[in-house]
């Protein structure tokens, strides 16, 4: 996902099946909104003023089947093409986690497997402190889980495996499994 803003592409139904969603559709900034109530309101009101300008039939039928065709900014797994999970896009948002540093990522991920007692899971800058914390005087333990580990020695992050190796990589986000840590992040 690339760093834009959260947004949708708005329609609905109704204007789909008749073959007029890009008319009656528009890109909405989710940031304009300070929450899903607020958005909700918004697409009320769109729906009212479509109504208006173009009813859907001489019956006065109303639309009121929101459709989202697209959508940018947010992890895929909020987005439903017959309605958003508004309120975990807004707390995402909130999180504003695309925005964080690295060193906010690591600690959240790293807070996350503290609290899911996953220490397989934590990420530490590979440099001689490291070393000297778990190795110390057991020179024979740290030569073992290099060799049975997968080691970049130009790498910066470095963390054990599940088996107790050692793993390292220049991007810790490839340590991370970052829908976890959003759905744990939402719930907090």
């Amino acid at each position: 996902m690339e760093n834009s803003k959260p947004a949708i592409f708005l329609t609905d139904y109704a204007s789909y099946n008749n073959g007029t969603q890009f008319e009656f559709g528009h890109w909405v900034d989710l940031t304009k909104f300070e929450n899903a109530k607020e958005l909700g309101i918004y697409i009320s009101k769109h729906f009212e003023q479509c109504d208006k300008e173009s009813p859907l039939d001489p019956f006065g039928s109303k639309r009121e089947e929101t459709m989202i065709t697209d959508f940018e900014g947010f992890p895929e797994e909020f987005y439903s093409e017959s309605g958003c999970d508004f309120e975990k896009i807004f707390k995402y948002m909130k999180i504003d986690f695309e925005n964080k540093t690295v060193s906010e990522k690591i600690s959240l991920w790293n807070e996350f497997c503290s609290e899911n007692k996953n220490s397989s899971g934590t990420i530490y800058d590979f440099e001689d402190t490291f070393f000297e914390r778990f190795f110390s005087n057991r020179p024979m333990e740290c030569a073992r889980a290099a060799a049975f580990g997968s080691l970049n020695w130009g790498d910066d992050y470095i963390k054990f495996d599940e088996c107790e190796n050692l793993v390292s990589a220049d991007d810790p986000l490839l340590f991370m499994d970052e829908s976890e840590l959003l759905k744990w992040l939402l719930e907090k």
